[in-house]
């Protein structure tokens, strides 16, 4: 995505999330965890065609289907049981509030 700064993502990401709301994680599983989301979100946004070649594709993101990419992704990667699985979509729950506030103040989200 142009103007998409994926190591700025990251670190704007990982140093706003709640990680009292997510201490399941060690610090460095969260962060390892939230770095996969990201890049598993910009995956998701090529395979659905909202980012084409580095630019915004004809299609919309829907949300739902990203949470769903995202968190079914970072279950597999991460094994685990059925707590485990609920505290990953937990975190990717606020993960995509927080890549959201990081794409409206770099200026990237257009809204219809």
């Amino acid at each position: 995505m142009q103007g998409y700064d994926k190591d700025g993502a990251v670190a704007f990401i990982t140093q706003k999330i709640d990680r009292a709301a997510h201490k399941g994680f060690a610090p460095s599983e969260l962060d390892s965890l939230l770095r996969q989301a990201v890049e598993l979100d910009l995956k998701y946004m090529q395979d659905a065609g909202v980012i084409v070649d580095g630019v915004a594709g004809d299609s919309f993101y829907d949300d739902d289907e990203a949470f769903e990419y995202i968190s079914d992704n970072l279950i597999k990667l991460y094994g685990g049981n059925d707590e485990t699985a609920m505290r990953i979509c937990a975190l990717v729950d606020d993960y995509m509030d927080l890549q959201e506030a990081y794409m409206e103040q770099a200026g990237l989200v257009e809204w219809e």
